[in-house]
């Protein structure tokens, strides 16, 4: 078996998958492009109408009596991109740089989150020399936004009895839990006013901020740039906020804000200058920026009330957020968190977006409840939405000690990290489907996902899928 051949050809395989827009919801195409793989290919397949694609292949010779294993990973990316950049998810393909170690895009997401999962699953369905049991792929969409395509997907046609998820992010790592979430919505239609005499307006810019995945970054003390924001106003005095947009995805650490607001606070410049100066920073938000412009006063600008801009600011501040509390069982786990991604308020219209998480479904819903609490104190509607399961740890897993002695013997004896993590996977929605699967979760190393960072180590790949083909090999 030629790893180093089949290695060069996932990487071809995620190429070609790059020149393909899947965005979330608008993976029509990146469907219909797997299904014409499957049909040159003469292989079964099927396609539902939320694009979720399964391609059954059969066994090759001497496996026929072996258990069907099902592999997946999701077609939908986070589409996010510089200010600088015209890049149309829509319609233009990504662009690749690539280094003898790792591919980075032109200032875009690289979508290796999970472009490179899906370039596995195809390796397996076109090549003919790995020996295998009957095997199914399914690939799923809309993960990024709440995992609609696994929730919504007909699982009765399956006959799988392992599960193997291709949407891990490092190579020496199996993740076999995961925590369950909930987005939730707060919106409010707020009063608006004539700006008031003595008054000046101002935008302020928060820019520079690394961001990052709000599940498995969330206890690095990264900053979200709407929590920012919101603590600076609250430092002046008599605030009528005109705009306020901050984050595009619930699931991504908000790393931009801008702010346009009245105030008759004259020392607005210098208390956002010592408020600078007393933020604790790590090295990774080192470029943060904090803007103040003033503007003349516009009497054709409406600006909310001063109760409803004080509202906008609390649930801001009050909602908790980040880091909430850590597992007591699994060292250095996060056990529950929340992230407001997402700030839109124009016009008017508020709408505020928190991505909530938690191993254990009664805290998750604990943090809802008290959340929701504060957000009908200050008067906003609430709507959760995209609730997900967890995935709770199988310590009889017969998969993840095959797995074990197979990263082992690919790596030279070395052990690999076996643990559960603070992010939602797939995973959870396919074991409440499919309790009696035995599941794990592999990729290879990806870094800085749903950033305009993201970055992956290439030849992680080709360790990866030597463990694989160990693992295929002896599971009975």
């Amino acid at each position: 078996m030629n790893i180093q051949e089949k290695y060069e050809k996932v990487l071809k395989l995620f190429k070609e998958l790059s020149k393909v827009p899947r965005n979330s919801t608008r993976e029509e195409k990146i469907a219909d492009y797997i299904c014409e793989f499957a049909k040159i290919r003469g292989l079964e397949y099927k396609k539902d109408k939320l694009y979720n694609v399964i391609v059954k292949k059969g066994a090759t010779t001497g496996y026929e009596n072996k258990k069907t294993i099902l592999f997946q990973a999701h077609i939908d990316m986070v589409c996010e991109k510089t200010a600088q950049s015209t890049h149309d998810f829509e319609n233009d393909p990504i662009e690749i740089i690539e280094t003898e170690d790792t591919y980075t895009a032109k200032d875009t997401t690289l979508g290796a989150d999970d472009g490179i999962g899906v370039a596995f699953l195809l390796l397996l369905l076109d090549d003919e020399d790995i020996p295998h049991p009957a095997i199914e792929c399914l690939f799923t969409t809309q993960e990024e936004i709440g995992m609609d395509g696994a929730r919504n997907f007909n699982y009765s046609n399956l006959d799988a009895k392992y599960l193997i998820n291709l949407d891990g992010e490092e190579e020496n790592t199996a993740i076999v839990g995961c925590a369950g979430g909930i987005r939730m919505r707060y919106t409010k239609s707020m009063r608006l006013e004539e700006v008031g005499d003595n008054t000046s307006l101002y935008t302020l810019k928060v820019s520079g901020l690394f961001g990052g995945h709000s599940g498995v970054d969330i206890d690095k003390g990264r900053i979200n740039s709407n929590l920012l924001a919101a603590k600076y106003l609250n430092s002046l005095d008599n605030i009528q906020i005109v705009s306020f947009v901050g984050g595009n995805k619930d699931n991504a650490i908000a790393n931009a804000t801008e702010v346009l607001f009245a105030t008759q606070d004259k020392e607005a410049n210098e208390k956002m200058q010592n408020f600078f100066n007393n933020l604790e920073v790590t090295d990774a938000d080192k470029n943060l920026k904090m803007e103040l412009e003033i503007g003349t006063t516009n009497k054709d600008v409406k600006v909310m009330s001063k109760d409803d801009s004080n509202s906008l600011i609390r649930l801001l501040i009050d909602l908790k957020q980040n880091v909430i509390a850590m597992s007591k069982d699994v060292h250095g786990l996060v056990e529950t968190s929340g992230n407001v991604g997402i700030v839109k308020v124009e016009n008017g219209e508020a709408l505020i977006c928190e991505a909530l998480r938690s191993s254990i479904d009664e805290d998750k819903v604990k943090v809802m409840n008290y959340n929701n609490e504060i957000a009908q104190k200050l008067g906003f509607e609430i709507q959760g939405e995209g609730d997900y399961p967890g995935w709770k740890y199988n310590p009889n897993s017969k998969l993840e000690k095959i797995y074990v002695n197979s990263y082992k013997k690919s790596h030279n004896g070395e052990e690999p990290i076996v643990c559960a993590i603070h992010a939602g996977v797939e995973c959870g929605m396919i074991y409440e489907k499919m309790p009696h699967l035995e599941m794990i979760s592999l990729g290879p190393d990806v870094v800085d996902v749903h950033t305009v960072n993201e970055k992956l180590y290439i030849k992680s790949c080709k360790t990866l899928l030597e463990t694989l083909m160990y693992v295929i090999e002896e599971l009975d």
